[in-house]
């Protein structure tokens, strides 16, 4: 079973490898996530937004944006992107991949592979204001998963309403091993369900 094999359904967010549905990576770091003080409108309201930059950011990169169709929240996000790639002289290699780990049973979508100052970094986009606590493991699991031994750098790119941005550079040697551990944990929750 391998990434070929992997399938996506976006409305229900599930993963599915031969048919056997495989927890996210976001799924297996929610125990690190504690949103119960946001009122939900809040959260919708930041999901849609991270949807849009995200859908933005992808569609620059493969050359088929219309810019007629960005909109206004979302442009200052889009050019702190385009700043970062202007500045750094950051090409992009991979864009939007879903990753599979066919050991481990575990499933998600990277934002970006990068080459970036001779390196290839793996890059999560982030429309936050400081760096989540979860992105060190989460680039941890899909730098796992995509299991391409040139990749060797991970960074949180954290693009900003005033439409610039900051490269939070990953390198917590811890990360895996709390991926690791939260996906223990999936796993035993998973196995005392009734």
């Amino acid at each position: 079973m391998g990434t070929r094999d992997l399938t996506f359904d976006e409305a229900a967010h599930v993963y599915r490898a031969g048919g056997v549905v495989v927890p996210s990576v976001t799924q297996v770091l929610s125990p690190l996530v504690d949103f119960s003080g946001v009122p939900e409108h809040i959260l919708e309201a930041k999901r849609q937004l991270g949807q849009e930059v995200h859908f933005a950011c992808q569609l620059d990169d493969e050359d088929d944006l219309d810019e007629s169709s960005v909109a206004h929240h979302v442009a200052p996000y889009l050019a702190a992107w385009r700043a970062f790639k202007r500045d750094t002289g950051a090409q992009v290699l991979m864009n939007e991949r879903r990753v599979f780990d066919p050991l481990l049973l575990f499933a998600g979508t990277l934002d970006r592979v990068v080459r970036l100052n001779s390196h290839h970094w793996l890059i999560d986009l982030k429309t936050c204001i400081s760096c989540p606590i979860a992105v060190g493991p989460q680039t941890a699991a899909y730098l796992r998963a995509l299991a391409e031994p040139e990749v060797t750098h991970r960074g949180a790119l954290r693009l900003r309403p005033d439409g610039t941005y900051r490269l939070d550079a990953l390198t917590d040697p811890k990360d895996w091993a709390c991926f690791m551990a939260c996906l223990t944990l999936q796993r035993f929750k998973e196995s005392h369900h009734d």
